[in-house]
C-alpha cells in the first residue's frame, strides 16, 4: 500500500511538470495582452516572449509578438513571429498578410538581389492569404503594388482592380491601379482612375499632382495646370509640383509664372536633387525674365521632369505618380475574428 502511494506520488511529480508549461504559456500570453492593452508594450513584449519560451508552438502568442515587433520597428523580429505563427495557425488571412508586408518591408534596405528576394517572399505570403480570402481588398491591394514593384503590371492592374472593386470608396487603391495603367501606356485609364481617386479624396495634393502628369501627358495643358495648382495649394512645399508647374506654364506661354514657379522649386530643393536643380536653372536661364505671354523658350510640351516617371516604390511623396502606403492588418490574437488596422504605415 505505502508502495503504491509512493509511486502514484512519483507519477504526479511527473506530470506536473507539462501540465505547468503549458500553463504557464497560458498565463504569460494572457499576461502579454493585459500589458498591451494599458500600453505597456515593452512589458507585453517581455510576458510574450516568455510565452513562446515555455511553449514554442502558442501561435496566439506568435501572433502578437509580430505586432508588437512591428510596432517597434524590429521587422527582423516580426518576421520571425509570423513565421512561427503561421507554422501553427496555417488558416488566418491576417497571419498571412502581416507575413507578406513583413518580409516585405525587411527587404527595402537590403541590396537588389536581396530585396529581390524578399518580394517574391512577400508575394508568396500575400498569395497564400488571397488564397483564404479571395475578395479581401486590403490583400490584393498590396499584392499590386508589390507585383508592380516586381515588374509585373499585368499582375499588378489584376490585383489592383480586383481591390477597386471590392473597396471602390479607398482612394488609395484607385491612386495604384492610375499609376500602373500610367506605367503601361494606358493613358485613358489612368486617368479615369486619378479621377475617381481625387473625388474620394480631394484636399490629397499627392492625387491631384499624380491626375496633373496624366494630363500633362495628354497634352492637356490647362486641365494639368489647374491639378498642379491644387497640389502646391494643399501643399505650397510640393517641390515636384513646382517642378512640373514651371513646365507646363512655359509649355502655356505664361513665362512669369513659369520663373515664379522654377524659382520656388529652386528654394525647396536647394540643391538635393542636382539634376532637377540643373535644369530648372537651365530653364530660368533660357527664359531671362521674359514676359507672360511671350513666345521665349520652347512652346514644346513639358519634359517629363528631373526623376523617372513613376518609377519610384517611395511611397507620399515620391517624384513623379507617386504609389501610396502599403498597408498591414493586424490582429489582437491568432484564431479570433481579424480587426483592420485603420491608419496606414506611417509616411
Amino acid at each position: 500500500m505505502r508502495l503504491a502511494r509512493i509511486l502514484f506520488a512519483l507519477g504526479t511529480l511527473v506530470a506536473v511538470p507539462a501540465v505547468s508549461f503549458a500553463e504557464d504559456a497560458d498565463a504569460y500570453y494572457k499576461q502579454g495582452l493585459a500589458y498591451k492593452q494599458q500600453g505597456k508594450n515593452d512589458d507585453a513584449i517581455s510576458a510574450l516572449e516568455k510565452a513562446v519560451a515555455a511553449n514554442p508552438k502558442h501561435g496566439m502568442a506568435w501572433s502578437s509578438l509580430g505586432n508588437l515587433y512591428k510596432q517597434k520597428g524590429d521587422i527582423t523580429k516580426a518576421v520571425a513571429a509570423y513565421e512561427a505563427a503561421t507554422a501553427v495557425i496555417k488558416k488566418d488571412k491576417v497571419l498571412w498578410s502581416n507575413l507578406g508586408m513583413a518580409y516585405y518591408r525587411a527587404g527595402e534596405k537590403l541590396d537588389k538581389d536581396a530585396k529581390a528576394k524578399q518580394i517574391d517572399k512577400a508575394i508568396a505570403a500575400l498569395e497564400q492569404g488571397k488564397t483564404l480570402a479571395p475578395n479581401d481588398a486590403e490583400i490584393r491591394g498590396n499584392l499590386g503594388t508589390i507585383k508592380r514593384q516586381k515588374g509585373d503590371l499585368p499582375g499588378a492592374i489584376a490585383e489592383l482592380e480586383v481591390a477597386t472593386k471590392n473597396k471602390p470608396d479607398d482612394a488609395n487603391y484607385w491612386n495604384n491601379l492610375g499609376v500602373a495603367y500610367r506605367m503601361s501606356k494606358r493613358d485613358d485609364d489612368a486617368l479615369k482612375a486619378f479621377e475617381k481617386a481625387v473625388a474620394i479624396s480631394p484636399n490629397d495634393p499627392q492625387l491631384h499632382f499624380n491626375l496633373g502628369v496624366v494630363y500633362r501627358r495628354k497634352e492637356e495643358v490647362d486641365k494639368a495646370i489647374a491639378e498642379y495648382e491644387k497640389a502646391v495649394g494643399l501643399q505650397p512645399d510640393y517641390v515636384d509640383a513646382w517642378y512640373d508647374l514651371g513646365h507646363v506654364y512655359k509649355a502655356n506661354h505664361e513665362n512669369d509664372k513659369s520663373i515664379n514657379a522654377f524659382q520656388k522649386y529652386l528654394d525647396l530643393n536647394k540643391g538635393k536633387d542636382s539634376l532637377g536643380q540643373k535644369k530648372a536653372e537651365e530653364e530660368l536661364a533660357g527664359m531671362g525674365g521674359a514676359k507672360e505671354g511671350s513666345q521665349e523658350g520652347s512652346a514644346q510640351g513639358p519634359e517629363v521632369g528631373h526623376a523617372q516617371e513613376a518609377g519610384s516604390q517611395q511611397e507620399v511623396g515620391s517624384p513623379r505618380v507617386g504609389w501610396r502606403v502599403l498597408r498591414w492588418q493586424t490582429c489582437g490574437s491568432a484564431g479570433s475574428p481579424p480587426r483592420r488596422s485603420p491608419p496606414p504605415v506611417p509616411r
